[in-house]
């Protein structure tokens, strides 16, 4: 059995979830006694997910908790395969598995796994849309080298049993899967339709988020590990465009544009090397798309891999150089003055009533109000400049915001 917040020995999740406890698998009841449940936040169609805190050494992680009763075998099976396959993977750009407990008696799974503060792309993709600015290109660059370190990982061969050798597909990366840590750094997580695949051999279940999946897998064909390169495509291509490639009202739409190639080209103002990676990943020829190994090797990972190991980086995953240049900024923030407006509109309001002291009064306080909205806005545009800056000048750092079930 593992200390609280301390990774836990090998031993496999039994497909027999009603089976007696064994060494492999601990009972929930040691959930509560080694973490202190904060709050919820996450939740899904099987569960919920909480902050927890280590009674042990006072660190603060993410628990999925999984109600496997309504469960079909082959949904358990993927619930077995996912915790199995977390535990085997390891490394500083994946969200670190943990821990795990069973709760046999009311059918529910414990996954203890790392916390990281800052959310993910997606919200922070949403984030840069609502205020009309573009990312920068070094953030973009950053992101793109501690994903392909951790695609390669996933897709070099590992050892996972007596069968053979393996290779790791998420498929499913999308902007929702990708966390940042406090620092800025990038964590590829959600590995709840990952599978193993052996040397050689070719998947053909039809899994992950349609408008990330590669054309091989919305045509139902076989696919390989170069399926998850399209989907990093498609992210790296959001995080330029704001929005995804291929924007479709149904599946058969979809499917049309992406055969087609029906995708607008990124901003203007991105690199011509920006846009030519992009491209080599969203090849509908998935035996033409680069590899992670290769993309590795393009001059601009290299480079900018390069800015990171000169800052001090340590690993694998990357760290960013100390002092990046300023965000690019797109078009100005439509943010409109709300405050002034609302002020605007009660004063018409109070003095159609003809109250002149009610008037005053609304006065005073919303002027109160603007400046603390004022103040407020001030302190998030700090808090994602910090996050912006750490993106290019962060450190690895364990941690997970909010996982989706």
């Amino acid at each position: 059995m593992a200390n609280a917040g301390g990774r836990q020995a090998a031993g496999g999740v039994g497909p027999a979830f009603g089976a007696k406890p064994t060494s492999a698998g601990k009972e929930a009841k040691d959930v509560r006694q080694q973490y202190i449940f904060l709050n919820i936040i996450g939740s899904g169609s099987f569960g919920k997910v909480h902050k927890v805190q280590s009674r042990t050494n006072g660190r603060i992680f993410a628990c999925k908790e999984i109600d496997y009763a309504k469960m079909s075998e082959k949904e358990k099976k993927l619930l077995v395969h996912e915790v199995n396959t977390l535990k085997e993977l390891s490394h500083e750009n994946i969200v670190s598995y943990i821990d795990r407990f069973v709760e046999r008696e009311n059918a529910k799974m414990f996954i203890v796994m790392e916390y990281c503060e800052n959310g993910d792309l997606a919200r922070y993709i949403k984030r840069h849309k609502t205020d009309r600015r573009y990312i920068a290109e070094e953030k973009i660059w950053s992101v793109f080298v501690q994903l392909l370190h951790a695609l390669n990982y996933c897709h070099s061969l590992h050892k996972h049993d007596d069968t053979g050798t393996h290779k790791v597909i998420h498929r499913d990366i999308k902007p929702g899967n990708v966390f940042l840590t406090r620092d800025g750094s990038i964590k590829l997580g959600d590995f709840g339709l990952c599978r193993s695949l052996g040397e050689l051999s070719q998947a053909k279940t039809n899994v992950g988020t349609p408008l990330y999946m590669a054309i091989e897998v919305l045509q139902k064909q076989s696919y390989t590990e170069k399926a998850d390169i399209w989907s990093l495509g498609c992210v790296i291509y959001e995080l330029c465009a704001l929005q995804p490639p291929f924007v479709a009202s149904n599946m058969d739409s979809l499917k049309a544009k992406v055969k087609q190639g029906a995708r607008p080209a990124i901003p203007a103002h991105y690199s011509s090397d920006l846009s030519a990676v992009i491209d080599s990943m969203l090849n509908s020829n998935f035996n033409s798309r680069p590899s992670a190994a290769e993309l590795l090797n393009h001059r601009k990972i290299i480079e900018m891999s390069e800015r990171m190991k000169n800052a001090g980086m340590t690993g694998a995953g990357m760290q960013a150089a100390a002092n990046p240049p300023a965000p690019v900024q797109a078009p100005a923030s439509a943010a409109a003055p709300r405050a002034g407006e609302a002020l605007a509109a009660l004063k018409n309001e109070a003095a159609n009533i003809g109250n002149p002291v009610d008037v005053a009064q609304k006065e005073r306080e919303l002027k109160e109000w603007e400046e603390r909205l004022q103040q407020r806005e001030q302190q998030i545009r700090a808090r994602e400049e910090q996050v912006e800056r750490a993106l290019v000048s962060g450190k690895s750092n364990g941690g997970a915001y909010k996982y989706k079930m």
